[in-house]
């Protein structure tokens, strides 16, 4: 029999989650059985359509961003969640602001204000931004004060710290590269990274990939955002004579590295993750981007109307298309306002782990135990401006549980 919410939308079929705002009814659960056992424990949890009511009366939930101001995607991360915050209030039920806290100053600086948007602003659930190092802060905030976290960091390490209220809403730095790997013929591969910690972790991860596929990294280099010789890095990546270049940096560094690369005549394989899949990459790597390959997120059908919906508002309101991180920022948001609406009376920890699917601008966001977000990556190339599927015909389960 359908079920409806308080607002009058009809749920048909299994009930996955008591708010259509993020939850669709056709959310991808492995089994009508698995579904079934999700349905019943919501209404042994008292997670019905009245919790709605129930958590009408908290009006004002904060969500907190750390936004350390040398985050290269800083902007992004502040839009996308901006957005997010502002879509989420134009649905019944509680009111959410965003808190977003981020200074300049010595290492410690973004665990200061970390703590400081739980224990000065009263946040309810964290947002941690792509930085290892800030993201091990906010998770150590976390695990003193049981404030849920949405980490933005693709590390391998921030789904072993241990706190049990964490969720990553990006693809791991380890699956992104296993797919690249299996999908891509080079066999000998130089890398570029970040500096510091960062670029530890990253290369940590890369080689981790390299070894379960076969593949040999030679060179691993660590990359500055400015004030690096790009020309003189390309050669020092190249002296191994590799067959394929992984840039894993930001948009801004990879392309001008890109650049770099191909003006010392470099031919082979050029690659990246997924967050390099932006037209603002393309544009600032130019014909160097031409062929570069990424492993990204495949459009979901059934996240299709959510992701035109905030595609759509930031165009008008940011005057460009959302980059990837924007994307993943504005998903944050989704599923921690999902989790906050849902919790009722409960401490929000307590739904963790997340065991309901949530429709985010970026698909359906499933979670494993650990935190990790579950998915099928899918690979894509750079062709006359723009990223298309590089095989319809194939995309990969690797590192998503099945």
């Amino acid at each position: 029999m359908p079920i409806r919410s308080p607002n009058g939308e009809c749920w048909s079929g299994i009930l996955a989650c008591p708010f259509p705002l993020r939850l669709p009814v056709s959310a991808p659960l492995r089994s009508i059985s698995i579904a079934s056992v999700i349905f019943v424990t919501f209404l042994a949890a008292g997670l019905c359509p009245c919790v709605a009511e129930e958590n009408a009366s908290r009006t004002n939930l904060a969500i907190g961003l750390l936004l350390p101001p040398d985050e290269p995607e800083v902007g992004s991360l502040r839009e996308g969640a901006a957005l997010g915050v502002e879509l989420a209030n134009q649905w019944p039920g509680p009111h959410f602001t965003l808190v977003a806290r981020g200074r300049a100053g010595q290492w410690g600086s973004d665990g200061v204000e970390a703590a400081g948007l739980v224990t000065e602003d009263g946040v309810q659930g964290l947002i941690a931004p792509p930085d290892g190092s800030a993201s091990h802060l906010v998770l150590q905030v976390s695990g003193r004060t049981a404030v849920p976290v949405i980490s933005l960091c693709a590390d391998s390490s921030v789904s072993q710290t241990g706190v049990p209220w964490m969720a990553r809403i990006v693809p791991r730095t380890v699956e992104e590269a296993k797919l690249l790997f299996a999908r891509i013929g080079a066999k000998r591969w130089a890398v570029a990274v970040a500096e510091d910690r960062a670029g530890r972790e990253t290369a940590r991860d890369l080689r981790a990939a390299a070894a379960q596929g076969g593949r040999v990294i030679g060179n691993i280099i660590a990359t500055k955002l400015s004030g690096m010789n790009m020309r003189q890095t390309a050669k020092r990546l190249l002296k191994d004579q590799p067959e394929g270049v992984l840039l894993w940096l930001d948009s801004a560094t990879a392309a001008r590295m890109a650049n770099a690369l191909r003006q010392v005549g470099f031919t082979g394989t050029l690659a990246g993750p997924g967050r390099l899949q932006s037209e603002g990459f393309l544009r600032a790597a130019g014909e160097a981007g031409d062929g570069f390959l990424v492993a990204g997120l495949p459009r979901h059908t059934q996240a299709e109307a959510e992701h035109q919906r905030f595609a759509s508002v930031f165009r008008s309101r940011c005057g460009h298309d959302p980059n990837p991180t924007a994307l993943m920022s504005y998903d944050a948001v989704a599923l921690l306002t999902a989790i906050l609406r849902q919790c009722g009376a409960r401490a929000p920890r307590e739904l963790f782990p997340l065991t309901f699917p949530v429709c985010g601008a970026s698909g359906i966001l499933v979670f494993d135990a650990l935190g990790n977000r579950q998915v099928n990556l899918q690979l894509y190339r750079a062709h006359n401006g723009r990223f298309i599927v590089a095989d319809r015909g194939q995309q990969t389960a690797e590192g998503n549980g099945e």
